[in-house]
C-alpha cells in the first residue's frame, strides 16, 4: 500500500543477480504477480568490437569479456546504481577484484578494434579516473588510492594488463583503474562499452552478463563482441552469451527434501513465480528452465 516499505536483507545472499535495483526489482516482480516465468534477452546484434589478448596475459590475467549497450538515456541515480552494482560485484563475486574486475566506458570515446595485452610498469602513462595528472603504471600503484588497494593483484608479475582501442588510447589498466578519458560514463553518454576482465571464464562471463542486463533493463540494446585468444580451448570467443540451461528433477526426490507433498500444479506456480521456465512437468518430473544470471 502507498507509504509502506519492505525490508529485504540480501547480506548473505548467492544471487548476484539481485545485488543492484534492476535484479531486485526483476525478482520482485516474480513475488509480486506482475511479471511471471522466464524473463529472456536478446542480443540486438553484433557491435563491430573485436579485441586482441596478448599471449602473455595467460598467466597474469588471461581472460575478458565485453558487450556495448546502445540507445541509454542515463541520469545521475542510474549511473549511481551502475557504480554500486560494479563496486558490488568487484568486492564479493570477484573477490576484491582478484577473480574479476569490471569497467565501464563511453563507448562514443573508443575507436575499435581493442588491444588486450602487457606493459612494463614504467613504459607507459595516463590519467587515471579521479585524477588530472597522467601516470605511468607503477606510480598508480603508490598513488592512486585504487592502485595502492588493489596494487598486489598485479605486483608480483613483471608485465600489467593495459586495454587499448585501436588509436592506442589506454581504456584502462586492469583491475586497477579506468582512463579518465574514456573510462568515465556520464549524463551525456548515450553507448556504454562494459568490460569484464579476470581469472577464470566462466566468472568473467557471468559478470558481463549481469552488468548487461541491468543495464538492459534500464531500455539499452545489447550487442555483442568478439575476442580472439591465442590460447585455451576456444579461439574465438563471442560475448556475452544469453544461454538459458535445463534441469530436471522428480517430484519424489522434492517431496523428500522439503518433507512436503506439493501438486505439479503448485510446483509449476512456485517455480514462475521465482521466474524460473518450466518446459515441461507431470506426476513423476518437472524440467525447469534456469535463467544464465542464476
Amino acid at each position: 500500500r502507498l507509504g509502506s516499505e519492505v525490508h529485504i536483507e540480501i547480506k548473505d545472499s548467492n544471487r548476484p543477480d539481485i545485488w543492484s535495483v534492476e535484479g531486485l526489482a526483476r525478482a520482485l516482480r516474480g513475488y509480486l504477480g506482475i511479471e511471471r516465468g522466464l524473463k529472456r534477452y536478446r542480443i540486438t546484434g553484433k557491435s563491430g568490437v573485436k579485441i586482441e589478448v596478448d599471449p602473455r596475459l595467460e598467466e597474469i590475467r588471461p581472460y575478458i569479456a565485453c558487450a556495448v549497450i546502445k540507445g541509454l538515456d542515463l541520469d545521475d541515480v542510474t549511473i549511481r546504481s551502475l557504480i554500486h552494482l560494479q563496486d558490488k560485484l568487484d568486492l564479493t563475486y570477484g573477490r576484491k577484484r582478484r577473480r574479476t574486475s569490471i569497467g565501464l566506458y563511453d563507448f562514443g570515446l573508443i575507436k575499435p578494434p581493442l588491444e588486450y595485452t602487457v606493459s612494463k610498469p614504467r613504459e607507459i602513462s595516463f590519467v587515471p579516473l579521479g585524477f588530472d595528472e597522467e601516470l605511468t603504471l607503477e606510480e598508480i600503484l603508490e598513488k592512486h588510492p585504487k592502485g595502492m588497494e588493489y596494487g598486489d593483484i598485479v605486483r608480483r608479475f613483471p608485465l600489467w594488463p593495459i586495454l587499448y582501442d585501436s588509436r592506442k588510447n589506454v581504456l584502462s589498466f586492469p583491475p586497477i583503474i579506468n582512463s579518465n578519458d574514456l573510462g568515465k560514463v556520464t549524463e551525456e553518454t548515450e553507448e556504454v562499452l562494459v568490460e569484464v576482465t579476470g581469472t577464470r571464464p566462466d566468472v568473467v562471463l557471468n559478470t558481463l552478463n549481469m552488468v548487461a542486463i541491468a543495464i538492459c533493463d534500464r531500455g539499452g540494446e545489447v550487442y555483442s563482441a568478439e575476442i580472439h585468444y591465442p590460447y585455451g580451448k576456444y579461439r574465438t570467443v563471442t560475448t556475452p552469451d544469453f544461454f538459458t540451461e535445463k534441469m530436471s528433477f522428480e517430484l519424489e526426490y522434492l517431496e523428500k527434501v522439503l518433507g512436503l507433498k506439493i501438486k505439479p500444479e503448485e510446483v509449476k506456480d512456485l517455480l514462475l513465480k521465482a521466474r524460473f521456465g518450466v518446459s515441461s512437468i507431470n506426476e513423476k518430473e518437472v524440467v525447469v528452465e534456469v535463467p544464465f544470471y542464476r
